[in-house]
């Protein structure tokens, strides 16, 4: 977020600097390298003068806007403000003229206050404080920056929000002005609103497996209704990455916390839990009843495509899943395989060709949809496997086509 921000309002103008204490990443950046995979950023990057330094001191002073962009993971659903309490201490040392300081990180409505109140501990600077939560995906990170459905804006001063609306002014979308407590709320919302959408379209995919319904006519029917639409109406292993997983489970700890049992989140993850035993019973079927000693091979490990995040990445709790029930495993994808070295703790022979990976395989796992693997040899892969079996965990494939060249095919649905 902080990266394709900067990037972004570079390329519209302003001058720009960047902090980030890790100084391997900082030199990597001015050599105009990207520390992570996402497609544009790079070239953004060095095409536009930004300044990165490991020093609040070199860029905050001069600052009229400074936006907080570091994470906030969950621990037990609350919210860790470890690094958004550290980052603004900092900023408020080195704070000098009237500053704008926005909280782009996702931060419990009401967090604001705690922050300020830390702030000011810290400066006699005058600076205002701001809420824009952000709503890119990963994969497509630049193009949501520039071409948002909505830019929220939660501010208490009229002053600020036409800072900030100057500052926005060229990017389309509609504007929400709001107070700093909503604009909080209006990013949890939406984060726990498309998973459960996806938990509700997996359940609707399980029922029409039971049924002998097509789950994808099903659900294209059920989102032409325009009050419901087709995004995220999407069937397969289940969601992942750095954001849905932990802001459902921030919001459901805050309801607990204020008394309310928030029951459909709670739902909505076990629900995305029991996807992964759902799959690998239809493997173990496919395979005559147990995959001990059997080897599984697995197409994608990052948690969509076109990233390399492993966070809360599918391809994690499946792994974890076929090593309790016996399985070998090998792996490969065209990006993440050294930040899934990092991650997954069980044995992986990890492999650059997929034709490596599913040589010899029992069966084989789709769990992240690449473009590079819509097009394989599917008669060379079926030379390749021990047993032509597919476990398509995204519905990626055409299974009429798979079946007629003698796979064994299941998705869902």
């Amino acid at each position: 977020m902080g990266l394709v921000s900067a990037a972004v309002f570079a390329g519209l103008g302003n001058e720009v600097g960047v902090i980030e204490v890790d100084g391997k990443k900082v030199e990597l950046l001015r050599q105009g390298r990207v520390p992570f995979f996402e497609p544009g950023l790079e070239k953004l990057i060095k095409k536009n003068k930004i300044t990165f330094t490991t020093s609040y001191r070199e860029v905050i002073p001069e600052a009229e806007v400074v936006f907080i962009c570091v994470g906030t993971p969950t621990i037990d659903g609350r919210p860790d403000l470890t690094a958004i309490l550290t980052s603004t201490r900092e900023v408020a040392r080195n704070l000098k003229g009237q500053t704008v300081v926005v909280i782009k990180s996702t931060v419990p409505p009401g967090a604001n206050k705690k922050i300020e109140e830390v702030m000011r501990l810290e400066t006699k600077a005058a600076f205002e404080l701001a809420s824009m939560p952000e709503f890119l995906r990963e994969g497509d990170a630049i193009e949501d920056t520039l071409k948002p459905d909505r830019v929220v804006i939660g501010a208490k001063k009229k002053w600020v929000v036409d800072k900030l609306m100057r500052l926005n002014e060229v990017l389309p979308g509609e504007r929400v002005v709001c107070d700093p407590v909503s604009a909080q709320m209006i990013k949890y919302a939406a984060n726990a609103f498309l998973p459960m959408k996806i938990s509700f379209a997996n359940s609707i995919a399980v029922m029409c497996d039971k049924f002998g319904a097509n789950a994808r006519e099903v659900l294209r029917g059920m989102g032409l209704d325009k009050r419901i639409g087709t995004a995220f109406l999407r069937v397969g292993i289940g969601y992942g990455g750095s954001c849905f997983h932990k802001d459902v489970q921030a919001l459901i700890g805050m309801a607990a916390r204020q008394g309310f049992d928030f029951k459909i989140l709670k739902a909505v993850e076990e629900t995305n839990e029991g996807l992964i035993s759902y799959f690998v019973n239809k493997a173990e079927r496919m395979v005559g009843g147990s995959l001990k000693r059997k080897t599984a091979a697995l197409l994608g490990l990052a948690f969509r495509p076109e990233t390399s995040d492993m966070r809360e990445a599918r391809s994690i709790y499946l792994i974890k899943e076929l090593v309790k029930r016996g399985a070998k495993i090998r792996a490969t994808d065209p990006v993440a395989v050294e930040e899934a070295r990092k991650v997954i703790k069980e044995q992986v022979n990890y492999q650059e060709r997929v034709e490596e990976t599913v040589r010899g395989a029992d069966v084989l796992f789709l769990v992240t949809e690449w473009e590079d693997y819509r097009r394989l040899d599917w008669v060379k892969m079926k030379g390749l496997m021990r047993t032509p079996v597919v476990i398509d965990g995204r519905n990626f494939y055409n299974e009429k086509e798979l079946k007629k060249l003698g796979f064994e095919y299941a998705g869902i649905g």
